[in-house]
């Protein structure tokens, strides 16, 4: 499969990779208005109905890589694609307190499950599609931006729209997966050449937790984008919608400038690990932005840097962490991605609002500044794997 037919196959993989983030981009941002204004319960709980949605689909992280590297590439998909599915329809069905943290935990399990076997997937793409991780974070976007935009639309009608159209989505992503994939027969672990590769790559098992730990701490701050800044930019007088506006802002940038940005770099390990040293640095500008931010523009400015950053680092360090792999192993490495950062974002609103309480927001954001660079200084002594360029 080479040529224009893994073009094709690469479209399709491309298509179902965007339909999830539809799906997820369709039930998140509803969340925790859902959990407080209509079901009633407080904001508090509904922190925790969000970390005990991340933790499970951390535990599915863990269980797809396992699974994708161990079991069967496309079964794995199935499981948890029909694991989401199952779970949404419950949830259309059942949208009511206690039930909806429990079905909600069991879809983020699933979407565990699921993410982890695509991202394995495109970790064998890679191989003849350098550009395929780049390709998918973009098309990702604007998934999610369509998703959200829905999102209000549908939750103005019916809660229960929402979960039957995420259904759907899951629904076609089967489809796709099952018509449209091609299936990799994956090398014997007896190989000899194999096991070399095996045993030279796991020379280096601190330079992959040190990018686990990199993606941990982008992902830990950037939730204070999608919580604390809005409470901030509330206090001085600055509207929600304005404050929306400001990932509408982002989802543009992204789509305009991430294919002319990834052109930049070659397909290297030193290309990728400079992105990720570039990126990094510059979401730690967005926090320096924060300290002093008083008017709109200034977050509209913050909100850059966060879109150039998520451009460089958050695309490259799946690549990056795909040089450490093998056959045998591309899903689980990049399980620890997906699980790195469902981690982050379970973690970061529990940690910036203890911050703010306890420090205020200019030092909390001068802490998130610094937290950035010292994980870069981390990137500089990730080594480069054996057989790579």
């Amino acid at each position: 499969m080479e040529g224009r037919l893994w073009d094709v196959k690469n479209k399709f993989v491309l298509l179902a990779d965007m339909l999830v983030n539809m799906g997820i981009g369709l039930i998140m941002p509803i969340t925790t208005l859902y959990v407080h204004n209509s079901l009633h319960q407080s904001l508090v709980v509904a922190g925790y109905v969000l970390l005990g949605f991340s933790g499970a689909m951390t535990v599915g992280n863990l269980i797809g890589g396992q699974l994708f590297d161990s079991w069967h590439q496309k079964k794995t998909m199935y499981v948890g694609g029909i694991t989401q599915v199952l779970a949404l329809i419950l949830l259309a069905i059942f949208p009511i307190w206690p039930w909806y943290p429990v079905l909600l935990g069991v879809y983020g399990l699933g979407l565990g499950i699921l993410n982890s076997a695509i991202n394995g997937f495109l970790a064998f793409l890679q191989k003849e599609d350098a550009q395929i991780f780049n390709n998918g974070y973009w098309m990702a976007n604007i998934g999610m931006a369509v998703a959200t935009l829905l999102s209000g639309v549908l939750f103005d009608i019916s809660i229960r729209l929402i979960f039957a159209g995420a259904a759907v989505l899951f629904l076609l992503t089967i489809l796709l997966i099952r018509i449209k994939f091609p299936t990799f027969t994956v090398a014997q672990t007896n190989n000899e050449s194999q096991k070399q590769q095996s045993a030279a790559n796991s020379r280096h098992p601190w330079s992959v937790v040190l990018i686990c730990i990199t993606m941990i701490t982008i992902w830990l701050c950037y939730e204070q984008w999608n919580s604390n800044v809005a409470v901030l930019m509330t206090e001085q007088g600055i509207s929600v919608t304005s404050y929306s506006m400001l990932f509408t802002i982002s989802t543009v940038e992204i789509v305009v400038l991430q294919p002319l940005l990834t052109r930049l770099f070659r397909n290297s390990f030193r290309a990728d690990r400079l992105r990720v040293i570039l990126g990094t640095l510059i979401f730690a500008g967005s926090y320096l932005t924060l300290v002093y931010a008083k008017v709109y523009w200034q977050f509209v400015v913050g909100i850059t840097f966060v879109s150039v950053g998520e451009i460089l680092a958050l695309t490259a360090i799946p690549m990056l962490l795909n040089r450490y792999a093998h056959d045998n192993n591309r899903g689980r490495l990049q399980s620890l991605s997906s699980l790195s950062g469902s981690l982050g974002r379970a973690l970061g609103p529990l940690a910036g609002g203890s911050l703010i309480t306890a420090l205020g927001y200019g030092q909390t954001f001068w802490i998130f500044f610094l937290a950035h660079v010292v994980v870069t200084g981390m990137i500089l002594l990730v080594r480069q794997p054996e057989g790579t360029n």
